[in-house]
């Protein structure tokens, strides 16, 4: 009987790593199949290189030509005159190298790399779901084969930040400190807002140092007396730090990815006014929300998301998030519905809250594919408010 037990026991574990492989992997073929569809119904050329640059709208085109050319140094003559500096170099760097072995364009290996990042983020958000069925399949529907999973199937640096952030929230939650570590100077070279994740770093040391039975007054105190957590934070912010020593010596401005933003029109300003503004934009007469109504709702949403968070006592979380939302904000809206999709805490969270109930996890699993379909049209129309 104990072996019968024990083969059962076996048996239900293989099933559910083939459910947890396998789940990412139908959402990913669906997610194809959807979105080439939309691609279809618009376009006379059927073939999946032209469905890869179909998606490569906006920002994507920027990270194709970084891809392939590297930083300028301004000026070049007969180029655009903006640098492509404010374009963090982590992602074109690994499109790069890929490219330097398969013999394809630069957009489909991106397409293909951005594919199975969104696939490995699945998989490292299994764990950190607790292992929810229901919420991990809304996960995966989510960023597979949902209403957003265009910025995971092309030439964009969400798909390698969530997996990143991912893997870094997961090390939190092992009390890999070195781990979390490496993955937050990653970050930091993704995008900028990635060297914000050391703020959670720093939380879960103190929030473990408190379970162990120790003041808030001692924590400075037994931090220094742990090298390897020194370590973590120091090494936190060595991607951004590199970028910045890359641009100092080749450009001869170590923050010129900060000061091209005002090529890009983004100028520092109160960003409770950005967002009043931008809910209050609504010039025609049409009922449809305009672009910046919808970047505005998806800030606040995104900022009550990080709310819940806090409420649920995941501090580091929360003020990751919150803090990478208010740091775009403090320039204007654009790129806010992307910026929101990109945080990893917040889909999961809002894919566990779907979940609670058997009603609610049924209507999202169908509405999601069927978002995808008409959202990618919208993206391939270059709808304002998904740049």
């Amino acid at each position: 009987m104990a072996l019968e037990d024990a083969a059962r026991a076996n048996s239900g574990i293989r099933l559910m790593v083939i459910a947890v492989v396998a789940v990412p992997l139908l959402f990913a073929l669906s997610g194809l199949a959807i979105r080439y569809a939309a691609f279809v119904s618009l376009s006379a050329d059927p073939s999946l290189t032209a469905y890869a640059r179909a998606l490569c709208r906006w920002d994507c085109k920027w990270y194709v030509d970084l891809s392939e050319q590297g930083y300028e140094r301004f000026p070049i003559p007969n180029h655009n005159n903006i640098g492509r500096w404010g374009f963090f170099p982590l992602y074109p760097m690994l499109v790069a190298a890929i490219r330097s072995v398969l013999p394809f364009p630069t957009i489909v290996i991106a397409t293909m790399a951005s594919v199975a990042c969104g696939y490995a983020s699945c998989l490292v958000a299994w764990p950190l779901l607790e292992k929810n069925v229901r919420a991990y399949v809304l996960y995966c529907a989510f960023l597979l084969s949902g209403p957003f999973s265009f910025y995971f199937a092309t030439f964009m640096t969400e798909p390698l930040f969530v997996l990143v952030t991912s893997c870094l929230f997961l090390a939190l939650k092992r009390s890999n400190y070195l781990a979390a570590g490496l993955s937050c100077a990653l970050l930091s070279a993704t995008r900028l807002v990635g060297v914000l994740a050391v703020f959670a770093i720093v939380i879960r040391m103190f929030e473990e140092h408190r379970q162990m039975g120790g003041s808030a007054i001692a924590f400075p105190r037994w931090l220094l007396s742990r090298p390897d957590l020194i370590i973590a934070i120091l090494i936190s912010p060595a991607g951004l730090f590199a970028y910045t020593l890359f641009l100092h010596v080749t450009v001869g401005d170590g923050f010129a990815f900060a000061h091209v933003q005002r090529a890009f029109g983004r100028v520092a300003g109160n960003p409770l006014l950005f967002v009043w503004d931008g809910l209050s934009y609504h010039p025609n007469a049409s009922w449809l929300p305009t672009a910046p109504q919808w970047s505005a709702m998806a800030a606040i949403a995104g900022l009550a998301l990080a709310g819940v968070l806090a409420v649920r006592r995941q501090y580091g979380a929360a003020l990751f998030c919150a803090l990478a939302l208010i740091l775009p904000l403090t320039t204007n809206l654009a790129s806010m519905v992307r910026y929101v999709v990109g945080l990893a805490p917040l889909t999961m969270l809002t894919a566990s809250l779907l979940s609670t109930s058997r009603l609610t996890f049924a209507a999202a699993v169908i509405a999601l594919p069927v978002a995808c379909y008409f959202m990618t049209i919208a993206w391939l129309g270059d709808y304002l408010a998904l740049v």
